[in-house]
């Protein structure tokens, strides 16, 4: 017996269908979400400003993460 399983995208802001699933964080927060290609370009528009600003920082996680003490 076949089986056919089809997983379809929803914009998480208008309910369109989305492209692409978009992963972001904020103050340690991890976030994802679900755009079609006007909303990406949207979200893109609105962070270049901060973005350009910014500097990258290593990933949060793994022996990056410990806060004082010892090892």
């Amino acid at each position: 017996m076949a089986k056919r399983v089809v997983e379809t995208l929803i914009d998480d802001l208008d309910g369109s269908d989305a492209d692409r699933t978009l992963s972001f964080a904020l103050d340690g927060d991890q976030y994802s979400i679900d755009l079609s290609s006007a909303n990406i370009d949207k979200l893109e528009a609105a962070l270049a400003p901060y973005i350009g600003a910014a500097r990258k920082t290593a990933a949060r996680g793994g022996a990056t993460r410990r806060r004082g003490g010892s090892a």
